[in-house]
């Protein structure tokens, strides 16, 4: 089975942004910071206030959402990727190899702290895509 969901990048504002769309659409809102993620000790001290990943949760409604981590301005129109989420591997690694296929890989998919399988690219069409398969959650 797979979701196909939007993941917006902020300019250091996400945390506001995901407030605010909370307000309007209700549901749970999770932040996760720089600073409380097992990632803390690979990024710049200068970016552990900055929002790592962010999801709000209503029914079937899932925004998910990040500040920038590079320090690169966030542009308009590029801040907005398109989230494919699998619950298999291969068909996760189908998508990726295929979206790749003239596109420009900008993270290779592999295993990370919170999934299985993720990876980021920006297809032949200059579509920002995100593959992930999520770990089972950890309680």
């Amino acid at each position: 089975m797979s979701v196909l969901n939007a993941y917006l990048t902020f300019n250091g504002n996400c945390a506001e942004a995901m407030n605010f769309y909370k307000g309007i659409m209700g549901g749970e809102l999770h932040i996760m910071s720089v600073k409380d993620s097992p990632m803390k000790d690979q990024m710049p001290e200068e970016f552990h206030n900055q929002v790592m990943h962010a999801m709000l949760q209503n029914g079937d409604l899932r925004l998910m959402s990040s500040d920038v981590m590079n320090g690169a301005p966030v542009v308009t129109g590029s801040n907005v990727s398109l989230t494919l989420s699998s619950t298999d591997v291969d068909e996760a690694e189908k998508y990726f190899n295929g979206l790749a296929d003239g596109g420009k890989v900008t993270m290779p998919l592999g295993e990370t702290f919170w999934a299985k399988r993720f990876g980021m690219l920006t297809d032949k069409y200059g579509f920002n895509w995100m593959i992930n398969v999520d770990k089972p959650m950890q309680k």
